[in-house]
């Protein structure tokens, strides 16, 4: 099959799912949720011509309100931090699950605003709140690891409890990854390898202006040290 042939295939098949999806009837909440855990590509393509952000809100505001007050009340394992420091971490956990709370809101505007960007730099056909409603059902798998947390709270200290902790939270942060770059490719109506750049590109621009900045501190500082 040729790539013009390709095309013609892909546009028909997202022209099909949007025709379809005017026939059928919105996804509720519960229907997101279980879709984007298990069926995030059907899902995805179902919600891209007209993506639910409001829905897609209410299920990020509950995923941060859970991870939240679970941080708060099960904290992590701090057994080897020193006591002083210890008994001021113990004392900053609601300040540190507020601040987690507003940085995560703030996070998903930006986040949603970078990866929209990039997107249309590539070729993306989509629109911004379907990026929001995409990053939003994206996190759901965060609320997986909290009985993972609990368990591993009870059993601080041990190996099980730290390679529980460890393996949930990268299966959970890959999934998450996985599921971004589903939507991204949904919403959008591009390949999967161009959104896999649209995710992939602003974090490798960060990552440039840390290590050029590193330099120039280090730079700096090895100026402003007399020499011996």
């Amino acid at each position: 099959m040729t790539d013009a042939e390709n095309k013609m295939s892909e546009e028909t098949a997202y022209e099909l799912a949007e025709g379809t999806d005017g026939n059928q009837e919105k996804l509720g909440i519960a229907e997101l949720i279980y879709g984007t855990l298990f069926s995030p590509t059907a899902t995805f393509r179902r919600i891209s011509h007209d993506p639910p952000l409001f829905y897609g809100f209410i299920v990020f505001v509950a995923v941060v309100f859970l991870t939240s007050v679970v941080y708060t009340l099960v904290p992590p394992d701090i057994s080897e931090i020193p006591s002083p420091l210890a008994g001021v971490f113990a004392q900053a956990k609601p300040l540190i699950g507020i601040a987690g709370a507003m940085f995560a809101f703030i996070g998903w505007f930006i986040q949603g605003g970078v990866l929209h960007l990039f997107a249309e730099i590539l070729g993306g056909k989509g629109r911004a709140i379907g990026v929001l409603t995409v990053i939003a059902l994206s996190n759901v798998p965060r609320v997986l690891v909290i009985p993972i947390q609990v368990i591993s709270y009870f059993m601080a200290g041990s190996f099980i409890g730290s390679f529980l902790t460890v393996a949930s939270t990268l299966i959970v942060f890959f999934w998450e990854i996985v599921l971004t770059v589903i939507g991204l490719r949904e919403v959008h109506q591009f390949s999967t390898g161009r959104a896999v750049g649209a995710l992939l590109i602003p974090l490798g621009l960060i990552l440039l202006i840390i290590v050029i900045l590193t330099i120039i501190v280090i730079g700096v500082a090895a100026n402003l040290i007399p020499e011996v």
